[in-house]
């Protein structure tokens, strides 16, 4: 009898271990088997991606990145032209020239002599007779200057000119218009010469662009009327060494009811390159 009843309860025992060893090795199976991942769907266990988002890179900007993004895009500026000097006469009507529109004074008779006032926009030179000189900026060697003017009449010595390279009113070379030629000259040391001359008809009360470049010792001169094509070519190439370095501005002569009117002026550094 109690062989028997031992018999049953190993039995059952076995029956309850082996019941309970069956489920744990599914549960087991179940937590070790990693699920495969189906194209078009998401897994259901995956690692969180990144907050930052890959950039696409753009040439000549600098971009952002992750949290940066959109706040700031830096592209390249061109320079701006270094001018030596500046002026465009946009201001009150004054006797003399008084400041340029750079900030810089003018020098020469411009603050001095009573022939010079800003009329209309213009800086005007009136009521005098002989030759005076408006200079402006600094002492340079190589320069391009351009200037925009007109004259009332021409005749009688009359003439319309900026210099470079000057130094006093002894030491210049000067491109002017005067009606029936363009011409560069020099002074030096006081003593006047024509370096060269070519044909140009000048009208009266015509605004003209007057444009003067020194580089070394090759000197260069073209005028033309306002609102009109530059010439492709310069009209005087001449060679000249006797002046190095020095300011740019304006030289007139006037006859008593001469009228001179110039609008702009600017002075930048001349190169090889400079329209050659």
């Amino acid at each position: 009898m109690n062989r028997r009843f031992i018999l049953i309860t190993l039995l059952a025992l076995l029956l309850i271990g082996g019941f309970v060893a069956n489920t744990n090795a599914h549960a087991i199976q179940s937590a070790l088997i990693v699920p495969m991942a189906i194209p078009g769907k998401q897994p259901t266990h995956s690692i969180a991606s990144s907050t930052s988002t890959p950039t696409q890179k753009t040439p000549g900007k600098i971009q952002p990145t992750g949290q940066n993004r959109g706040t700031m895009q830096i592209a390249s500026t061109p320079l701006p032209t270094n001018i030596l000097a500046q002026d465009t006469f946009q201001r009150n009507n004054q006797p003399l020239w008084g400041l340029a529109t750079d900030g810089r004074s003018w020098d020469g008779d411009a603050n001095t002599s009573q022939a010079f006032s800003i009329n209309a926009a213009t800086g005007q030179v009136s009521n005098a007779h002989g030759t005076v000189n408006a200079i402006l900026g600094p002492s340079s060697d190589n320069v391009d200057v351009q200037a925009n003017g007109m004259v009332n009449q021409f005749g009688n010595g009359v003439n319309m000119g900026v210099v470079l390279r000057w130094s006093n009113a002894q030491n210049w070379y000067k491109a002017l218009i005067d009606g029936n030629h363009l011409s560069i000259l020099k002074r030096v040391n006081g003593a006047s010469t024509q370096v060269q001359a070519v044909p140009f008809h000048a009208k009266a009360g015509q605004v003209y662009t007057l444009r003067f470049q020194a580089i070394g010792v090759m000197l260069f001169a073209k005028v033309w009327p306002l609102n009109t094509q530059e010439p492709a070519q310069w009209m005087i190439t001449v060679s000249d060494s006797a002046l190095k370095d020095g300011k740019s501005g304006f030289r007139f002569v006037l006859q008593p009811t001469t009228v001179i009117n110039m609008t702009s002026f600017q002075v930048t550094p001349a190169t090889m390159g400079t329209d050659l």
